[in-house]
Parts: C-alpha cells; sequence; structure tokens
C-alpha cells in the first residue's frame, strides 16, 4: 500500500506522503456497533494521534468460522502545505471459533516501540478469554462504565480485574473523564482557609443523580465512581453489614454510612428524574458539615449549560466559582485518554471503595 503512495505519480510526489506512527489503537467492536460513527471518530482521532488502527469487530452470535481482512490509510493535510500525514487502519471481521483466536492474527500487526491503546466498545468480563488475551497486549485499556447494563454486577468485575495484579491492567475510564469537573470544584472549596477545618466535619454527603435507563432500580455508575473519589480521596472507611445496619434502601435510592476515626458519615443517593440529557446523570453534589449548619455544594444548572458552587456556613451563603458544562464528543473524550500510558492510581482506589460500597447496598437490600 505504501510503496503505491510513493509511486502513484506526480500528483502524489508533488504532494508528498508522510507515514506516521504515534501508536496503535486497538478497538473491539460488534456489528451491532454504528460503523459509519466510528469511522467518524477514528478520523478525527487520526489528526491528533497519527498511527496504526487495528478495528476487530467481532460476531459472537455465530457458529460460521469467519477471519476477513481489510486495510485502508488514514491521512490529513498539514496546514497549507499540501503535504498529509498518514498511517493505517486494518479492520479484522471474525466470527465462530476463529474469534477467540482472533488475537493471534493481531498480535503480529502491532508496530513495536510505541504504546498499545485497546478501546473495548463493550462490557469486559472477568472470564472473557479474547477481552483477557487482548488485555493483556495492551499497555492501557479504555472502557465506559456508562454503557454498563448491570452496573453493580460490572462494577465489581472490573474492580476484580483491576485488583488481579497478575493481569496488570491500566485502566482508562471515559465515564471517569466527565467527572473531571464535578471533582475539580469539589477539590476547590477547601483552597479557601476559612473552609479547611469544616472538612474534617463533613457528615453527609448527598449525591443527586438521574437512573441508568438499563438498570433503573441500581445507582448511576458515574455517582458511584464520584462517591467511591470521596471516600477513597477523605480516607473514609465504608461501614459493613456485620457491624450493623450501614446501608438502608430508600424510595430515592440509598444511604451508606461510611466512618472516619470516631466520626460517622451519612452518603445519600438520591434519584434525580428531572436531570438533564445525554450524560448529566449528575445534578448536584452537597457536602454537609455540623448537621447542616455548613453546606458546600456544586449543582448544574437547569440548562445544563454550566456547574456552579455554592458555600452556605450559617446564614451567610456565598457563590463560588462557575464553570461552563460542555458535553463533549466521544472523539474528543477517547483523544484525551490516549495521551495517558501509566496507572490511575486515584481511578483505581475510587473502583475499590465502589465495590465496597456496591457490596454493603445488596447486601443490606438482603438482610430481614
Amino acid at each position: 500500500m505504501w510503496s503505491g503512495v510513493s509511486e502513484g505519480g506526480d500528483a502524489s510526489s508533488k504532494a508528498g506522503v508522510t507515514r506516521a506512527c504515534a501508536l496503535n489503537l486497538l478497538v473491539y467492536t460488534t456489528p451491532w456497533d454504528d460503523h459509519g460513527r466510528l469511522e467518524d471518530l477514528l478520523e478525527r482521532i487520526n489528526e491528533q494521534h497519527p498511527g496504526r488502527t487495528l478495528v476487530l469487530v467481532a460476531y459472537r452470535d455465530t457458529a460460521t468460522p469467519r477471519l476477513e481482512g481489510y486495510v485502508s490509510m488514514r491521512c490529513r493535510l498539514l496546514g497549507g502545505t499540501g503535504k498529509q500525514i498518514c498511517g493505517e487502519q486494518v479492520t479484522i471481521e471474525a466470527g465462530g471459533p476463529l474469534l477467540e483466536t482472533a488475537a493471534t492474527a493481531i498480535a503480529p500487526l502491532l508496530v513495536s516501540d510505541v504504546p498499545v491503546y485497546l478501546w473495548w466498545k463493550d462490557i469486559p468480563h472477568y472470564e472473557d478469554k479474547l477481552f483477557d488475551r487482548l488485555a493483556q497486549m495492551a499497555d492501557r485499556i479504555v472502557i465506559d462504565s456508562a454503557a454498563f447494563d448491570h452496573p453493580y454486577d460490572d462494577l465489581l468485575r472490573l474492580s476484580k480485574m483491576i485488583d488481579d495484579k497478575s493481569r496488570r491492567m491500566r485502566v482508562s475510564d471515559l465515564n471517569w473523564g466527565r467527572l473531571t469537573s464535578w471533582r475539580t470544584l469539589l477539590a476547590s472549596f477547601w483552597d479557601v482557609p476559612a473552609y479547611r477545618p469544616l472538612l474534617d466535619e463533613i457528615d453527609r454527603v448527598t449525591i443527586k443523580y438521574r437512573s441508568p435507563q438499563d438498570a433503573p432500580e441500581e445507582i448511576a455508575p458515574k455517582a458511584l465512581l464520584l462517591a467511591g473519589w470521596l471516600a477513597s480521596r477523605l480516607g473514609w472507611e465504608v461501614v459493613g453489614t456485620a457491624v450493623g445496619k450501614a446501608t438502608r434502601g430508600t424510595e430515592e435510592g440509598a444511604v451508606c454510612e461510611l466512618r472516619a476515626g470516631d466520626r460517622s458519615i451519612a452518603l445519600a443517593f438520591v434519584r434525580d428524574e428531572t436531570a438533564g440529557p445525554d450524560d448529566v446523570i449528575i445534578s448536584t453534589v452537597t457536602l454537609s458539615a455540623k448537621n447542616g449548619a455548613a453546606n458546600f455544594s456544586v449543582a448544574k444548572r437547569t440548562d445544563g449549560s454550566k456547574l456552579e458552587t455554592e458555600a452556605q456556613i450559617g446564614s451567610e451563603r456565598s457563590v463560588g466559582r462557575v464553570l461552563a458544562y460542555e458535553i463533549r464528543t466521544e472523539a474528543a473524550q477517547l483523544s484525551r485518554e490516549l495521551a495517558f500510558l501509566s496507572r490511575d492510581a486515584i481511578y483505581e482506589a475510587a473502583v475499590a471503595r465502589v465495590a465496597q460500597l456496591v457490596e454493603t447496598i445488596r447486601n443490606q437490600k438482603t438482610t430481614p
């Protein structure tokens, strides 16, 4: 393919084509995915991260052996120079008994000496041999916990996989990236010296969220991840049901008991079906101290355009920072994750706390 470009006549010779490879991007998808949309997304990704893209289309529902491959180029123009920077894309369609061995067809196609990213456009399962083999090839794995159709089960599996040292998994979660603005604003409260002493007196956290469509009876992964981040960063331990009734189900969601030394913190998940569409799953987060005498909240405006903070101490209220809340495209979200290679220890700690919260909520529901 490349020799054809270099010998393609005057037009290509004058324009000039430069082959670039900053990474390997391995994409796992299914026949039911919107492949036109995926192609457009990969086109935008290639502008920021030129390299070799390998798309594996998995036909899991067929017993007919299938293994086919297609090769194409992805190019972008450099300003007004007329020159192009290009990378390759290999699309492999596999099904039947050949699917589990598709990893052996992919391995020789990876470009050496550059990172390998696996974008798993599905729900990762612990017992999935194909996922395990592809994950072992990758330096970093990108998932989206917003797509989990059984949030509790899927988050527990994810925590188990991350904790399994033999798997050497470095995970990026697009859903975690969507929490960046929320985490930034919540952390910024404690940059104010007058507020700092109240951080050690927080006794209640309330997270209002919109229920996931596929599992309306379960708490949205985005809300659980934010709670896991708060608990892990502040050193709050989840109180197990063996100690007492740490969790009680409510019509709104659930209330969990956390502990920091001798201090008890109530973590309340409250359903808010008025929350907006798209990825605006969380509508309000409030940290309360001294039995409600002080409250620090981050809320999404009703039009969904901005996040704003408010601090209330006694009768005094002050509106602090306001950030534009832009719902990034999937291409922008993925492009951001392709800039990271090392382990995300903060995310992993948050997922570990989420697993404890899920277990606690489930155990309490089964306790008479």
